[in-house]
C-alpha cells in the first residue's frame, strides 16, 4: 500500500522516484512525478484513476478557453461547465445514496412508498480534495487572478501531485504551479526540515493518533457509556483526528521538500484558539481559506450577509466532510458557535475587560471544550447517539476512572505532545527543532524512537481524512 506514507512500501516507492528525480534533468522531473503520481493513485484502487483524468482534462481546457475567451456569456458558460463535471463527480460518488435514501424516506413518511435498492458507490479517495484545488484554478482563471497554464504535464502535475493528492493540503494553482515548474538543485534541499516534518509527522500518526483511536472506538461502539468515558472517548478522538491530519499534513510537507517543492502549512497549533475565526485560521487552514475566498465572501459574508453566508458556508464545509446527518450538524454547530463569539465580541466593543496569561488560558481551556464538543457530534453515528452521549456527560463524571495503567506510556506521549505544542506556541515557530544543534534534535529523535518502540504502531491504521 504505497498510498500510506508511513508504510514500507511507501518508503521504498519513494527513495526510487527521489533518486530518478535528483538524476533526471529538469526537462523530464515533472513527466517522473506525473506518472509517479498517478501510479501512487492506482495503488489504491486503478478504476479511478478515469475521475481524476476527467477532472483534469476538463479543468485544463475550460482554462484555456477562459484565457482566450472576452463574452462574458461564454466564460460564464466554460466556468459552469468546469462546476457542473467536478461537483456532478463528487456529488454522485459521495452524496447519491445519502440524498436518495432521505429523498426516499420522506416521501415514505408522505405515504408514497418506491423500491429502492442501495447502491454500493465505493468513495474515490482524495475526490474532495483534489476537486476542491482543480476548481480553485478555474475559479481563479476565471477571475483573471492568473492565467491558464499551458503545459498539460505541468497542469496535470499540479492535480495529482502525490505528496497532497489524497487528503491535501488543498493548494491554489497561482502558489502551486510556480513552485512544480521551477528550476530546482539538490544542494537547495531544506533537508533538516523536511526529515522532521517526516518523523514527527509519522511520530504523531503512528504512535499517537492510532493508539488513541482505539480508546474513542471502543467507547463510541458502547450503548450508552457513563459519563467519565465520554470525557475519555471526545479526548480521545480530539487527540487523534488533530495527530491523524496534521500528521499526514506534516509529512506530505516533508515528503514535498524532499523533491525541491515547498507545501502550505495546514495546521497550526488549532488548540490553542480562544475563538472560532482563531481556530479555522489554524484548523485545516487550506479548507478554511477555500470556503472563504470562494464561498463565504462571494455570499457576501464580509459585509451586511454575515449570519446567513456563515450559515451557508459551515453547513457546506461540514457536508464536506461526508453525507451524514452528523457532518451538517456539525456544521450547523459550528455556525451558531461562531454567532455567539461574534455577538459576544460586539457586547465587549469599548468595555474594559481583563486581559492577562490567566484570562487568554481561561479562554483557550472553555474554547477547547467547546471544540471537543464539536468532535462528539462529528464522530457519532447517529442524532440518537449524541443526545445519548451528551445525556451521559450531564449526567455526572468520575475522573478517577480515566486512569488505565496499561496507557501510561501513551499518556507519557500525550503529555510530551503538550509540552512541546507549548513550547512552539510560546515561541510561535513551529520548526524549533531543526533550527537546533546536532545534540538537541537527535534528543528529540531519540525521544520518539523510545516512545515508538515502547508503543509500537497499530496494524492496517489509515488516516481518517482519506474517508472524505
Amino acid at each position: 500500500m504505497i498510498y500510506l506514507f508511513h508504510s514500507t512500501d511507501f518508503i521504498i516507492f519513494f527513495v526510487g522516484i527521489f533518486c530518478l528525480y535528483w538524476l533526471s534533468s529538469h526537462r523530464y522531473r515533472n513527466v517522473i512525478l506525473l506518472i509517479a503520481s498517478y501510479l501512487f493513485y492506482i495503488s489504491w484502487d486503478w478504476r479511478f484513476l478515469g475521475l481524476l483524468l476527467i477532472s483534469t482534462g476538463i479543468d485544463y481546457y475550460c482554462g484555456i478557453r477562459l484565457g482566450q475567451e472576452e463574452n462574458v456569456k461564454k466564460r460564464r458558460g466554460y466556468l459552469l461547465l468546469s462546476i457542473v463535471v467536478n461537483l456532478s463527480l463528487l456529488g454522485f460518488f459521495k452524496y447519491f445514496n445519502f440524498f436518495t435514501e432521505n429523498l426516499i424516506a420522506l416521501l415514505s413518511h408522505l405515504g408514497l412508498a418506491f423500491n429502492y435498492t442501495t447502491l454500493h458507490i465505493i468513495l474515490p479517495v482524495g475526490i474532495s480534495f483534489y476537486t476542491f484545488q482543480t476548481l480553485s484554478y478555474t475559479f481563479d482563471v476565471y477571475k483573471r487572478r492568473m492565467g491558464p497554464t499551458r503545459n498539460i504535464i505541468d497542469f496535470a502535475l499540479f492535480v495529482s501531485f502525490f505528496p497532497q493528492l489524497i487528503a491535501g493540503p488543498i493548494e491554489r494553482a497561482v502558489d502551486l504551479i510556480p513552485k512544480l515548474t521551477a528550476k530546482k538543485q539538490f544542494k537547495n534541499i531544506p533537508y533538516k526540515t523536511a526529515f522532521y516534518l517526516f518523523m514527527y509527522g509519522a511520530f504523531t500518526k503512528v504512535v499517537i493518533a492510532d493508539h488513541v483511536g482505539l480508546i474513542a472506538d471502543s467507547v463510541f461502539k458502547e450503548a450508552s457509556p457513563p459519563g467519565s468515558l465520554v470525557v475519555l472517548g471526545v479526548l480521545a478522538f480530539a487527540l487523534q483526528i488533530y495527530c491523524d491530519f496534521s500528521g499526514y499534513s506534516n509529512m506530505a510537507r516533508g515528503i514535498a521538500y524532499f523533491l525541491g517543492v515547498e507545501l502550505s502549512v495546514n495546521f497550526n497549533l488549532p488548540y490553542f484558539s480562544i475563538k472560532p475565526s482563531e481556530f479555522w485560521k489554524r484548523w485545516h487552514i487550506t479548507l478554511s481559506s477555500w470556503v472563504q475566498d470562494y464561498l463565504y465572501i462571494p455570499l457576501g459574508g464580509n459585509k451586511a450577509r454575515f449570519y446567513s453566508s456563515l450559515i451557508i458556508s459551515m453547513f457546506l464545509m461540514g457536508l464536506w466532510h461526508g453525507a451524514g446527518w452528523n457532518f451538517i450538524l456539525w456544521g450547523v454547530y459550528w455556525a451558531g458557535v461562531t454567532i455567539v463569539y461574534r455577538v459576544w465580541d460586539i457586547f465587549k466593543e469599548g468595555k474594559k475587560l481583563p486581559s492577562n496569561s490567566a484570562t487568554k488560558s481561561a479562554s483557550i481551556l472553555i474554547f477547547f471544550i467547546i471544540t471537543s464538543y464539536s468532535w462528539l457530534i462529528f464522530r457519532s453515528q447517529s442524532f440518537h447517539q449524541i443526545i445519548s452521549l451528551t445525556t451521559s456527560l450531564l449526567s455526572g463524571i468520575d475522573l478517577s476512572t480515566l486512569y488505565v495503567p496499561r496507557y501510561l506510556y501513551l499518556y507519557a506521549s500525550m503529555i510530551f505532545i503538550l509540552i512541546y505544542e507549548v513550547i512552539l506556541y510560546q515561541k510561535n515557530d513551529q520548526l524549533v527543532v531543526p533550527k537546533q544543534g546536532f545534540y538537541t534534535q537527535m534528543a528529540f529523535y531519540l525521544i520518539l524512537f523510545f516512545l515508538f518502540v515502547e508503543i509500537g504502531a497499530v496494524t492496517d491504521a489509515t488516516f481518517i481524512y482519506f474517508q472524505f
